[in-house]
């Protein structure tokens, strides 16, 4: 028998530990950046990256070239990439798991191998234990303190989770293969993705269907599927070429509200709402509501029909984390929450005049489709230095003229430096229409302190991506009740940022803003037109946060906006 196919989990990965193994001995980091954009591809897509590349089709995915293809082929051929067996046979496995630590670099890494020979998390958590580390030059007592940290963190067991980008991705993908089929009759999310939790462990769908059997065995036969887990008559359990694992439930349709319900949750919210029935004589489970005096059973088509029958107002997915929302729904008092028509435009976008990979007239374009007034270009201020942003303010101002009534606002994204200041001198921040502070260095250097100094300069109208988080990478690195109280003294915005890997502010934070009373952006952070969808994943968040369109600053007119600015 043939040894399987790998997935493209499994090449994905093959090409992460390249990249990491290059960084670990400096080498270019041009293919580091080529071999981690091509891993994020081949995981995100829905189709087999080794069926593709032996077709030699694979150079048909963005960022995927004739190299990384061959290099795919050897995987098929010989179950690993050449240069990485190569670079395996220089590195121990241990220095590799150095990288995972947080806040522990790549050369920090390689330091501890090359100059002090540790190749295991055993041996550095030794060495730290007896304060070796801070023998080497430049490092101080602390880091024993924070690799003694990254190391007990790492050992504790963590739940497999995927980013909600990703995840979404891949579920709408789904959604509409599987509402297309002639069997399906109502199909829908559930569980945290529905929720829009920041990431997911799996995807949950429900489904209904004259004949469930059939559909079950349609989906179980779909081309992205790369494993049969479980399959029965009203259920299976798949795993797909991306490594997301898929559970499908087809239920009758007069339940669906029912099942749709309790498998979306979350755990909490459906506890506290059973236990909340059983004070009023009801029993819940997800085939229905009962009766405990006369056993009579209640099924609901919709989740409307259920929470309606009872007594709640209909609560919204994105709400149901048991932090209150049934009190709420019980007394009425729910809020309406923000809505993707509210958002009138997009105050964090890249052009090519800096990071970006389109024009600003591509972004602005791709913005007009997505049915907005206006956007912001925020480019980065160290790349509009002499002499390029009075030639970016130029072209701005002849593509308002000719793209009118749209209007594109003239920004920047100015990075808050380690000693506190803007990399642009106040006397440029004065002639944009809109700027953004942010963090992107030296997040250990009194980040808050910095943030906080940003905020009192007159023409910084926003932070974005405040707490600097990563997440499952770099955790927030700020205090921010300071933060909010800050935006509220002086006028800030605080930016909720949808780039998957970010969505910063998270709920939780944005929710504590938003009750305070500070003042909210949604934006994409987006770098090619298609990222502009990434606002959705921030909106989401936002939507957790109990948010309304009255909270958030880009639902009003550009001309509202900067008649409002602090400067």
């Amino acid at each position: 028998m043939s040894p399987p196919t790998p997935s493209n989990s499994d090449v994905a990965a093959q090409f992460e530990l390249l990249a990491d193994l290059i960084e670990l001995e400096g080498g270019d980091s041009f293919r580091i950046t080529a071999y981690r954009r091509a891993a994020k591809q081949i995981r995100d897509s829905s189709r087999s990256l080794i069926e593709q590349a032996l077709a030699g089709r694979a150079t048909e995915l963005p960022g995927i070239g004739k190299t990384i293809e061959g290099k795919i082929r050897e995987i098929a051929r010989d179950g690993k990439i050449h240069a990485l067996a190569e670079r395996e046979q220089r590195v121990p496995t241990g220095v590799v798991s150095f990288l995972r630590l947080p806040g522990i670099g790549p050369k920090t890494a390689a330091r501890f191998w090359i100059e002090l020979g540790l190749t295991t998390p055993d041996q550095l958590r030794h060495a730290a234990e007896r304060e070796q580390l801070r023998t080497l030059p430049g490092l101080g007592a602390s880091i024993e303190a924070k690799v003694l940290k990254a190391l007990d963190e790492a050992a504790a067991p963590v739940e497999e989770r995927v980013l909600l980008g990703r995840a979404l991705e891949a579920t709408r993908e789904i959604l509409a293969e599987l509402a297309g089929l002639p069997q399906a009759v109502k199909v829908s999310e559930a569980g945290s993705v529905r929720r829009r939790r920041e990431t997911v462990h799996d995807v949950d769908l429900i489904a209904t269907a004259a004949e469930p059997r059939l559909l079950i065995e349609k989906f179980t036969a779909m081309e992205w599927v790369d494993e049969v887990a479980a399959a029965g008559e009203t259920k299976a359990e798949v795993v797909g070429q991306s490594g997301l694992h898929f559970d499908l439930r087809v239920v009758p349709p007069e339940a669906y509200g029912n099942l749709l319900q309790h498998f979306t949750g979350s755990k909490q919210h459906n506890v506290e709402l059973r236990e909340d029935a059983v004070r009023r004589g009801l029993s819940i489970s997800e085939y229905g509501v009962t009766s405990v005096e006369t056993g009579e059973i209640a099924r609901f088509a919709s989740e409307e029909e259920l929470y309606e029958f009872l007594g709640y107002q209909y609560i919204p997915p994105e709400l149901r984390e048991g932090a209150g929302e049934l009190a709420a729904a019980r007394a009425g008092t729910l809020p309406r929450l923000i809505e993707p028509a509210d958002l009138r435009g997009d105050l964090h976008v890249h052009s090519t005049w800096s990071d970006g990979r389109a024009s600003i007239e591509e972004m602005a374009l791709a913005a007009i489709e997505r049915g907005y007034e206006y956007m912001a270009i925020t480019d980065h201020g160290d790349r509009l230095r002499e002499g390029r942003l009075d030639a970016q303010l130029e072209e701005i101002e002849a593509l308002n003229a000719r793209l009118a009534p749209f209007h594109i606002l003239a920004g920047v994204e100015s990075a808050i430096r380690a000693d506190g200041s803007m990399d642009l001198p106040d006397a440029e921040l004065a002639r944009l229409d809109w700027v953004i502070g942010a963090l992107h260095t030296s997040f250990e250097r009194s980040p808050t302190e910095r943030i906080l100094g940003a905020m009192d300069n007159p023409y910084v109208d926003c932070i974005a991506h405040p707490t600097a988080r990563k997440i499952g990478g770099r955790e927030p690195s700020v205090a921010i009740e300071r933060l909010v109280a800050k935006a509220l003294e002086t006028g800030t915005a605080l930016e909720m940022n949808g780039q998957p890997d970010r969505l910063d502010l998270r709920d939780t934070h944005a929710r504590l803003a938003g009750e305070a009373g500070a003042k909210i952006v949604i934006s994409s952070d987006g770098h090619r037109p298609v990222t502009l969808m990434s606002i959705e994943l921030a909106l989401a968040q936002a939507r957790r946060a109990w948010l309304t369109s009255e909270q958030v600053v880009n639902t009003r007119h550009w001309r509202q906006i900067l008649s409002a600015l602090k400067s």
